[in-house]
Formats: C-alpha cells, structure tokens, sequence
C-alpha cells in the first residue's frame, strides 16, 4: 500500500509540474508576442516620424520666401486690387499621426523607456500645433476666399509665419525621438 501511496505522490508532483510549465510557457509566448507586436508597432512609429520630418523639411525651407511674398501681395492687391500674377497659396505639409494613435490604443507605448516615450510624446504634440495651423488655414480659407481679397491674402501671413515658428519646432523634436528611439 505504501509502494502504491508513494507512486501516485510522484505521478501528482509530475502532472503538477507539468501544468505549472505549460502555463509557464504560455506565458512566455504570450509576453514575446506582446514585446514582438510593441516592437513592430514603434517601428511603425519611427517610420512615421521619419516621414513627417521628411516632409516637414520639404515645406519649410521656402518659408521666409513665402512670408515676404505675401507681405507684398497685400501691396499689389492694395494697388491693383487684383492678386499678382503669379499668385499661389503656400504648401501645406501633409503629416499624419495613425501610428501613434495605434501605439497609444494598443499599449505597445507602456513597452517604451519613459524618457523615451517624453520624447516621442514631445514630437507628436509638436506636430500637432503643425496641424492646427494646416487646419486654421483651410477653414479660414473656405470663408474668406471670395469675400475679401486683403483679408484672405493675410491669412497666408498668419498662416506662414506661424508655420515658420512652429515647423521648426516639431522638426527639432522630432530628430530628438527619432535619436531616442
């Protein structure tokens, strides 16, 4: 009877042991498919901010140009009341922010050093008053176009010289998360 005992106690311990392992490999599997999608995520992340910062340096070095463009354009409409001939409206950047929407809803950003994360937060809130000012002038756009030709023509001032405040800005931040990252 002590022989039978003593051979199911093993049996118990055996199969006891190899639940705890099961799960501990699934647990295993389960975290490295977390890490893995995380990773895949920021890389998506840095993929975007790489894109942003292309563009974003694309629109921005003709900026002064513009600027001053503008300021005369008021001239010329003032005298002629007419736009110049070669009359344009400026370039905005064409940003966007989906993958890091996706690493905030899908919690790959809990996987990010802190520090890290400050910075890549830093540059998407960077790149978002870069697109409040793309925003402010397509509204402005649609309601003042055809109403005032002074007052439109001053939008793209405002606009311009806000997008040469605030590009830079999300440039630099931007170079910052990327060297993080």
């Amino acid at each position: 009877m002590k022989k039978n005992t003593s051979g199911l106690l093993v049996e118990s311990v055996a199969i006891f042991l190899s639940v705890l392992l099961a799960f501990a490999a699934e647990q295993w599997r389960s975290d490295y498919n977390d890490r893995k999608r995380a990773n895949d995520i920021m890389s998506l992340v840095r993929t975007e901010l790489s894109q942003n910062l292309q563009e974003l340096e694309r629109v921005s070095v003709t900026r002064a140009e513009a600027l001053e463009f503008y300021i005369d354009a008021i001239g010329v409409y003032n005298e002629t009341g007419g736009f110049p001939p070669d009359f344009t409206e400026p370039v905005s950047p064409r940003i966007t922010s989906v993958a890091y929407k996706l690493a905030t809803e899908s919690g790959a950003v809990s996987m990010v050093d802190p520090s890290n994360l400050i910075m890549i937060g830093r540059a998407y809130e960077a790149l978002d008053q870069v697109a409040s000012n793309v925003e402010f002038l397509d509204d402005r756009n649609a309601q003042v176009r055809f109403q005032d030709g002074e007052q439109y023509i001053s939008g793209f001032i405002y606009y311009t010289n806000r997008a040469t405040n605030n590009e830079p800005i999300a440039i630099s931040e931007i170079r910052s998360a990327l060297n993080a990252l």
